[in-house]
């Protein structure tokens, strides 16, 4: 269909990978003189729009438009001049991401004798790839020096039996202390130390977390500078196309979560511990000029830096919705302590990256637990701004065994353990997060290895639930 002045081709074709997941149509449309407009229904796949102005293989490239999506219709669109060029457009998937993830730490290895179980767990039937999760001090050992050997070792045994790679290296409490250091030693960050505890004090334990200042250019430089070093590693050493996603980090607290520390000593309804040992966090934030803008300026740099270094990967983001904790510290614009009403402060991140990174987005929570119904803010973020769902299990079993785990139940300081059944609900409680009933499904599960080991027949039904079920 050729016209003058207008898109004069619109090609519709399906993903590039060999893969089950189904991509959905484009419709075409010309809503006003020399404008043209695509559209797709959101789907449980991801997506990457590509054009070209020939169905040659070698012609087709990502295009410059931005989808938008639409939270009412559930469905994506881009807009653009009508031109006299011959256009055709295409999705393409960027990753089938659907799966079983065991988590590693990235300072282990599969030859290292401690990490055996993991290694076992990766080689169990059912189990699609591995969660490698580190610390950037643990990579990044010295101002501009990298210890690659750990990572290399992980993905050259995912590579050897064909296993998917989820990549995590955090900041917070893994930032390393040159970050500290003033120039030319280091950048020259701010160094802010906090007491926190774990579970908002329901553990009664606290410890020290040493962060920075996210939104500070001495971090963001620096960040981006182990992230670019990063993508050029991959890529010299052949293992780039081995990452299938990577995690949105670089504003943590203890894990790979979007979050900062945000507790009190007090027992108020959105910080309070009701410890003594913990510090008072927002006060701390308040001194060092956190508001939820300058916040949103350093996520935004983040984004683009992880976007920039891997411009045909899937990111996801592991969040900490309210309730139960709240992740960041209650501040307004400014300044001043945010005592009721709070809102839902993941809500501008989210939208941004869904923006910044549309079809390429994985929202995920990391916890699930027999007979509790999946978190709702992860559904949320499919249904707000087109994200893709994800999960991990819960780890409450270490508070006893100090070995990760699930448990099925109890309390975080007295876990009931799982037995076949109830880790099954488990999984299934993340893999549909709206029920059976409802077509949304999450594309993986992150479990632990003891789990693995522990309930080879679950983790292979599991398996087959998230493969077929879409």
């Amino acid at each position: 269909m050729r016209h003058r002045g207008a898109l004069s081709f619109l090609v519709i074709l399906g993903s590039l990978a060999a893969s089950a997941q189904t991509l959905p149509n484009l419709s075409f449309t010309s809503p006003a003189n020399q404008l043209v407009r695509l559209a797709w229904p959101y789907t449980n796949s991801g997506f990457c729009l590509q054009e070209s102005t020939n169905l040659a293989v070698a012609a087709w490239q990502s295009s410059a438009l931005s989808p938008v999506f639409d939270s009412n219709s559930a469905a994506f669109s881009v807009g653009a001049e009508a031109t006299n060029t011959t256009m055709f457009f295409r999705l393409a998937q960027p990753a089938d991401l659907r799966g079983i993830y065991v988590y590693a730490p990235l300072e282990g290895g599969p030859d290292n004798p401690n990490d055996a179980t993991i290694s076992n767990a990766i080689n169990t039937p059912g189990v699609d790839g591995l969660l490698i999760v580190g610390l950037w001090s643990s990579l990044e050992t010295n101002f501009n020096q990298y210890d690659w050997s750990h990572l290399d070792k992980w993905l050259k045994y995912a590579n050897t039996y064909n296993k998917k790679v989820d990549l995590s290296i955090r900041s917070g409490d893994g930032t390393p202390n040159w970050l500290f250091l003033a120039p030319t030693n280091g950048p020259g960050a701010t160094q802010l130390t906090f007491a926190i505890s774990p579970k908002d004090g329901n553990t009664g334990v606290c410890q020290t977390d040493i962060v920075t200042i996210p939104w500070e250019n001495a971090f963001l430089n620096s960040w981006n500078a182990m992230l670019t070093n990063l993508s050029a590693h991959l890529k010299n050493t052949g293992t780039y196309s081995d990452v299938t996603l990577l995690r949105l980090t670089g504003i943590n607290r203890t894990s790979d979560e979007l979050r900062l520390p945000a507790e009190t000593p007090d027992t108020n309804v959105y910080t309070g511990t009701g410890l003594e040992c913990v510090s008072n966090a927002p006060a701390i934030w308040q001194s060092n000029g956190y508001t939820p803008s300058n916040l949103l300026f350093a996520w935004s740099n983040i984004v683009a830096s992880f976007n920039t270094s891997f411009p045909d990967k899937t990111f996801c983001v592991a969040i900490i919705p309210y309730p139960p904790q709240i992740p960041f510290p209650p501040i307004d614009d400014n300044g001043e302590l945010i005592t009721n009403n709070l809102p839902d402060q993941n809500a501008p991140l989210l939208q941004l990256a869904g923006q910044m990174l549309a079809g390429r987005l994985v929202v995920q929570f990391n916890f699930l637990m027999t007979s509790n119904t999946a978190n709702p803010a992860v559904s949320g973020g499919a249904l707000s701004y087109g994200s893709l769902p994800a999960f991990q299990a819960n780890d409450w079993m270490a508070a006893i065994t100090n070995v990760d785990g699930s448990a099925c139940g109890g309390t975080v300081n007295s876990p009931t353990p799982c037995d076949a059944a109830t880790y099954l609900n488990l999984l299934e409680e993340g893999i549909y997060p709206l029920g059976t009933t409802n077509s949304l499904r999450s594309q993986y599960i992150e479990v632990w290895a003891t789990n693995v080991m522990a309930f080879t027949n679950v983790i292979w039904q599991a398996h087959q639930e998230l493969l077929m079920s879409f």
